[in-house]
């Protein structure tokens, strides 16, 4: 019987060695000596530079190593800073165990310094029905989650989903040390929110918007290089009297577009 316990013992081992192998991390990737001084996040293995954000190399790297972006030698000052809008690769030339030249791991990276792009539409319930949580279900009118006694002469609600609706300006709201009366806060992916008009006239005629009484407004931001982060809404006194509802946008790095729509009186 010894045989068999050794011929056991064997494959137990051949596998365990096996689990092992399979088990064992990636290697990592070589680190680059390309750095993103500045504004910057991280979008997948990218890096997004922002406005104002210079390329530079690891401390211990040579400073007069030849600079290449997008696989080209390019001039110190090229290569620094005010790359085109887009997507980029940064590397240096460095001399390899045979002392000639060898490129040193690229810096992948995204120049982006243009604010998100905000757009909107005016529709009916078939905006929910299209793009909020309750796709596919058929209605004539957005669903009434509403306080009849909070929302009492409420002229514009709002909603992230299309299901939970408060009033864009509460009643008896009280302004912040800034003069912000109310200020919601819609952070997703893709950022979009829906605004229910419940009489006409509920933005001034200085709106791009005009919605009809029980009509649907959807606003939605996206960033061509990069991504929103947020999207706000701010209710704030507009100059000569009454209100206005802001539209602020961010991308991941601070780039920001800010609209500003007159609500009616």
């Amino acid at each position: 019987m010894e045989p068999r316990r050794t011929t056991l013992l064997t494959t137990t081992l051949l596998l365990a060695a096996a689990v092992t192998r399979a088990q064992a991390p990636p290697t990592p990737a070589p680190v680059s000596p390309v750095r993103v001084d500045g504004i910057q996040a991280g979008l997948g293995t990218a890096v997004v530079a922002g406005p104002g954000s210079r390329l530079a190399l690891a401390p211990g790297t040579p400073a007069d190593a030849p600079r290449l972006l997008d696989e080209q030698l390019v001039a110190l000052e090229t290569w620094t800073s005010g790359w085109p809008p887009g997507r980029h690769q940064a590397s240096v030339h460095l001399p390899g165990p045979t002392g000639e030249p060898e490129l040193a791991p690229p810096l992948a990276f995204i120049f982006d310094p243009a604010p998100p792009v905000v757009q909107h539409e005016v529709g009916n319930a078939d905006l929910l029905e299209g793009y909020g949580l309750d796709q596919d279900v058929e209605r004539e009118r957005p669903p009434k989650h509403t306080d009849p006694e909070r929302d009492k002469r409420v002229p514009v609600l709002w909603s992230p989903d299309g299901r939970r609706w408060l009033p864009v300006l509460p009643r008896n709201a009280r302004p912040d040390e800034h003069g912000v009366l109310a200020d919601w806060l819609i952070a997703a992916d893709r950022p979009q929110v829906f605004l229910w008009a419940l009489r006409d006239g509920a933005f001034s005629s200085g709106a791009p918007i005009a919605p009809r009484k029980l009509e649907v407004v959807r606003i939605w931001a996206a960033d061509e290089l990069s991504a929103v982060r947020d999207m706000r809404l701010r209710v704030l006194p507009a100059t000569g009297g009454g209100h206005s509802l802001e539209i602020v946008a961010v991308d991941l790095v601070g780039n920001t577009t800010r609209l500003s729509w007159p609500l009616g009186r």
